[in-house]
């Protein structure tokens, strides 16, 4: 019975919050590119030629659930929102990626905190791709009405992108509906994937953003939780191979919901690409300043939320510092159940004169 009751609160909760975002259905637009509101600058070094820029990027979960799941989500949004100048004295991030921003209050609040590029992901009544994989038999076979399995789904995926950078395309996509486990079901989540151009730098900066099934929040079995995870870790692979394919220098975060567990880390850390932020800085810390407790030698076990990189073809990526954010009370009570992690990137390239391609054959060079 408590099972029962937790499944209809959840569907009840989330409806609302569904309700309050609106329901209607509408044409599916690719949505227009956002121009930059700033720049950053870009740095020569004086010997080798090498041109350069950092810019930040914080991923938070901020707990944007609706009630009776989470009570008073609106107040703790203005808490962060109050919080926000004091949490980044040196300016605030210049990327910033959600999950969980269910409720308006929360899908609000990268606009309250002066973001003038705000992208949304997946929503509620957004289809996921075609999968040529289907699902076991057994895995179909075992849906559970209790655990919102057999339901439809009543909210969107959560995920958010902010930045004054310019966006110039927008990739969104929920994850198959054979790809979820328990509670986690009734949220259309998913990964989003923006491309954002800066002046002078040769590629486009690649972000990607999601949150992947939770373990025993889903109510299910491990197995059954994790066999939903590796499904969608897959999705995102695919997504990437699609619509990244290596085309600039790539950021991945979000909630990987890996914490504590070697079987997802590991499944994760072999599909998507790249290195992990925590790692690199664990074992670079001459080159990336850690501002954050770590109590063992793999303090990304000890976390949900994780940052990835890759470099591009001509722009290569590395984290400089790593911080977490939020990560005390604020009048005496935590903002969200996770702590904030933010992550900056030092972009770097050579001039464009050394890297251009070669002329054609027969070509008569200019002049």
């Amino acid at each position: 019975m408590p099972v029962l009751c937790r499944a209809l609160f959840t569907v009840v909760a989330v409806s609302l919050a569904a309700a309050l975002s609106g329901c209607a259905s509408h044409p599916v637009l690719p949505p227009p590119p956002l121009p930059a509101v700033r720049e950053l600058a870009v740095q020569v070094d004086p010997e080798t030629g090498v041109h350069s820029l950092e810019l930040s990027v914080l991923t938070y979960n901020v707990a944007g659930l609706p009630f009776p799941a989470r009570s008073g989500t609106g107040k703790a949004m203005e808490r962060i929102a109050r919080a926000w100048p004091g949490e980044f004295p040196g300016g605030p991030p210049d990327v910033l990626l959600l999950q969980e921003a269910f409720v308006p209050s929360a899908t609000r609040l990268a606009g309250r905190l002066g973001y003038h590029n705000v992208v949304r992901g997946p929503k509620r009544l957004d289809k996921p791709e075609p999968r040529p994989e289907r699902a076991t038999r057994e895995f179909r076979r075992q849906r559970r009405l209790t655990k919102g399995e057999r339901l439809f789904v009543v909210a969107g995926s959560g995920l958010v992108a902010a930045t004054d950078l310019a966006v110039v395309r927008t990739f969104s996509q929920p994850f198959g509906r054979q790809s979820c486990a328990g509670y986690d079901c009734l949220a259309n989540k998913g990964v989003m994937l923006i491309e954002i151009t800066i002046p002078g730098m040769p590629e486009p900066l690649f972000v990607l953003n999601t949150h992947l099934n939770s373990r025993r929040a889903s109510g299910v079995a491990d197995e059954r939780s994790f066999y939903a995870y590796r499904r969608q870790v897959v999705e995102i692979r695919e997504l990437l191979d699609r619509e990244w394919a290596g085309r600039g220098p790539l950021v991945w975060a979000g909630d990987l919901n890996a914490r504590g567990n070697l079987d997802r880390f590991s499944f994760q850390e072999e599909r998507l690409p790249g290195e992990l932020a925590h790692r690199y800085c664990a074992d670079n810390p001459r080159h990336c300043a850690v501002r954050m407790s770590w109590d063992d030698d793999e303090p990304w076990l000890d976390t949900q939320d994780l940052q990835g990189f890759l470099d591009g073809e001509w722009v290569w990526i590395k984290p400089v510092a790593i911080a977490a954010r939020f990560d005390q009370p604020v009048d005496g009570r935590m903002l969200s159940d996770h702590d904030a992690l933010e992550v900056r990137w030092r972009l770097s390239w050579r001039p464009r004169t050394e890297f251009s391609p070669p002329a054609e054959e027969g070509a008569v060079p200019p002049g």
